[in-house]
């Protein structure tokens, strides 16, 4: 079976699996990574900015298939979650933004299904975690928004995105090419109208990352003077900018039934217990709503939703 047949398989058994997908040649990691360096390198970033950055862009780069030749990118829905904490007799519902749960294993899906349609073939697949939006927008299979956030047809910006290496040559229609924009985001200026920090800006195409909320409070540094505590919606993140956004009002955002947690349930959330410290039943309800992203950063964030 010739490669450009091998991966007609491959597509639609990722497509069955939920998954939107682009493959290329894995030489093009190194010029992610070059994207990625260059940027850091550009005029205007704090030292708080390259720090940040720099990180997530670091990561995973050794794990690398012995003989790999090309890598998948793929974006698969992933909905809305929510939980119910129980405080002092009060109910209180925080949302958590797609992709915090399951953003651990997720990225497992792709590459088990990758990696299944190969086996017969005795070709492999390997996870691995590059600077996916880079990747992603490299490969046409997403478009950056006016928020930096990758935008994906029929899925928008509420997704999550994965990749994998595999020791397949890719196909011949394989494409790369430079960072494109939503259209819509020329003339539009929803997210920017909506970010309450002044993140998205009107004179460069990167965030004020250090000003960006899911920045702030995916942080371990206490919160700042000038964040106000009445722009905390969510458990970690924000979901401002992707609600106002234009590009989001036809896609159907699912939402996860809420997971309750009683009195001592919440207790324990608000102690920042992880999950060996608390009953499997609480913790597989932690991995539904995404509460298990971050055991102390959760907690500061809810306390200061619950106490708002």
């Amino acid at each position: 079976m010739n490669a450009d047949d091998l991966w007609a398989g491959v597509t639609a058994a990722a497509t069955a699996a939920g998954w939107h997908m682009r493959v290329v040649d894995a030489a093009r990691l190194d010029e992610v990574r070059e994207r990625v360096t260059g940027a850091l390198d550009s005029s205007g970033f704090t030292d708080d900015e390259v720090a940040h950055l720099g990180e997530e862009a670091a990561v995973a780069w050794l794990d690398r298939l012995e003989d790999a030749r090309s890598v998948v990118v793929g974006a698969v829905a992933r909905p809305l979650t929510c939980a119910t904490l129980t405080v002092g007799g009060t109910e209180h519902t925080v949302p958590v933004p797609p992709h915090y749960a399951g953003y651990e294993t997720v990225p497992d899906r792709l590459t088990a299904a990758v990696g299944a349609a190969l086996a017969p073939y005795g070709r492999r697949a390997l996870r691995i975690e590059p600077p996916l939006k880079t990747l992603a927008v490299g490969v046409g299979l997403a478009r950056y928004g006016r928020n930096n956030i990758a935008y994906v047809p029929g899925l928008g910006s509420y997704l999550q995105l994965a990749a994998c290496l595999t020791d397949v040559p890719p196909p011949a229609d394989a494409t790369w090419g430079e960072a494109q924009q939503l259209e819509r985001c020329e003339r539009c200026t929803a997210c920017l109208r909506a970010c309450p920090s002044g993140a998205i800006r009107v004179d460069r195409f990167l965030l004020d990352t250090v000003r960006c909320l899911t920045w702030v409070n995916e942080g371990a540094a206490p919160f700042l003077d000038w964040v106000d505590p009445a722009w905390h919606t969510c458990a970690v993140g924000c979901l401002r900018c992707q609600q106002a956004c234009p590009e989001n009002a036809t896609v159907d955002l699912a939402v996860a039934p809420a997971e309750l947690f009683d009195e001592e349930e919440s207790a324990a959330i608000l102690a920042a217990r992880t999950e060996g410290e608390v009953g499997e039943g609480t913790a597989e309800k932690l991995r539904r709503s995404g509460l298990d992203y971050a055991p102390r950063l959760m907690a500061r964030n809810i306390r200061a939703l619950v106490e708002g």
